[in-house]
């Protein structure tokens, strides 16, 4: 999943902030406070930000300080109260980019549990500077256990182990979730088809804006981009596609993302 959202470029050298929380520097098992998580803050930088601020989306609470991101995939923990939280600012050079308005790049960090940002990724594109999030939790898992094997291995569930390569396919897929949407695949065999079910965890609309299947194999529908429209209700479940093999007797494979926005009232 990928969303985007563009940042606006101020002068203001200085910003109001909360209580500040820095970086955890020492992969080492924690012990965590009653009702804390960990935020796992993601990036894919094109250039060196400095400055960058996470604040809690509670009014009086936590702002995440990261001094310097390099260029490349990085990833930063944090022990924070259970929450909402949301990228504010970084710089670009001497050039501040903050956020304004409605939030809409945040992500959810669970009591006792690791919440993913979403891998940031800002790009400079048309005079703007965009700010990409790309929500993958298998991608966000691994790189959390390449940077910092002990946390992860305290808060992941282990790997599975790869199946036999003549087991039948479960009913359900495990779930893939980034704290704001979960997704997962239902299989049926009367009729044969793989049933694609989202879920919003949040406390606001959201729609889907866009649905791609991609390297696809003897499949209907079409692999191909779809922009729905459709919508999910707070805390909904609903089934949003139906796949199935072209050709009932030959084998069949796809994979999916989809990106989003919330219906939020102004």
């Amino acid at each position: 999943m990928r969303r985007q959202f563009v940042l606006a470029v101020i002068s203001a050298a200085a910003l109001a902030a909360c209580s500040s929380v820095k970086p955890i520097q020492q992969d080492q098992p924690l012990l965590l406070a009653a009702g804390d998580g960990i935020a796992a803050v993601q990036f894919n930088a094109l250039d060196h930000l400095t400055q960058v601020q996470v604040v809690s989306a509670q009014s009086g609470g936590e702002t995440l300080n990261i001094p310097s991101v390099p260029v490349g995939k990085s990833t930063f923990l944090f022990e924070v109260p259970a929450g909402r939280y949301c990228l504010q600012r970084f710089y670009f050079g001497s050039t501040l980019i903050y956020r304004e308005g409605q939030r809409g790049d945040c992500f959810v960090v669970p009591a006792g549990a690791i919440g993913f940002s979403g891998v940031y990724s800002p790009r400079g594109e048309n005079g703007q500077v965009v700010t990409g999030q790309d929500l993958d939790v298998a991608s966000e898992s691994a790189a959390l256990r390449r940077d910092y094997p002990r946390i992860a291995a305290q808060f992941l569930q282990p790997e599975p182990a790869p199946a036999p390569a003549q087991a039948p396919m479960p009913a359900q897929t495990r779930q893939a979730s980034n704290g704001q949407t979960t997704t997962w695949l239902k299989h049926e065999t009367h009729p044969l088809e793989d049933d694609v079910y989202l879920r919003n965890d949040t406390q606001w609309p959201i729609v889907i804006t866009t649905f791609v299947l991609y390297d696809c194999a003897n499949i209907k529908p079409a692999c191909t981009t779809t922009h729905p429209d459709f919508k999910l209700a707070p805390h909904q479940t609903r089934i949003f596609m139906q796949i199935a093999p072209a050709d009932p007797q030959g084998a069949y494979a796809f994979y999916y993302r989809f990106s989003y926005r919330f219906q939020i009232s102004q």
